[in-house]
């Protein structure tokens, strides 16, 4: 029993807080992305470029298509990632070179699964905009995981 929850007085207060100020959406999406960074013990794939930031390397397609590229590295392995937007959603197609086995896409609204092919490819669709990271498991089990970049 906790009787801060319990009491009717508290909830009226939370009520009453909630809508004169409520929780800003980028301070509940970073307490989400907290709340994820659950795998510390996998090697971290630094963001070594993003097109929506490196002005030399802007890629367009056709109208209405919005294409963002990514490239993560660590030692043994790089994780390029192409983003493209659809109404509103995100599709990535991504290849992994130096690793392969199952990747967990993580994002502050849950998670996806995908296998990395044998050619070190994967693609999923349906990315919610926000905060994204990828988690790469190895079939020897060693991990990487992506800095978290927003979409």
């Amino acid at each position: 029993m906790n009787l801060i929850q319990d009491d009717p007085l508290f909830q009226r207060l939370r009520g009453v807080s909630e809508q004169a100020d409520p929780v800003p959406e980028f301070v509940l999406e970073a307490a989400r992305a907290a709340f994820l960074m659950r795998r510390i013990d996998a090697e971290l794939a630094e963001l070594v470029m993003d097109s929506a930031v490196d002005a030399g390397s802007v890629l367009v397609r056709g109208p209405g298509d919005h294409v963002r590229m990514l490239s993560f590295e660590t030692q043994q392995v790089s994780v390029d990632i192409q983003v493209t937007t659809t109404d509103g959603l995100r599709v990535l197609l991504v290849v992994v070179d130096g690793a392969s086995g199952t990747v967990t896409i993580e994002t502050t609204d849950g998670t996806k699964e995908a296998v990395i092919d044998e050619h070190g490819r994967f693609s999923v669709d349906g990315i919610p905009a926000g905060t994204v990271r990828l988690h790469l498991t190895a079939a020897d089990g060693s991990a990487v995981t992506t800095s978290w970049v927003s979409l």
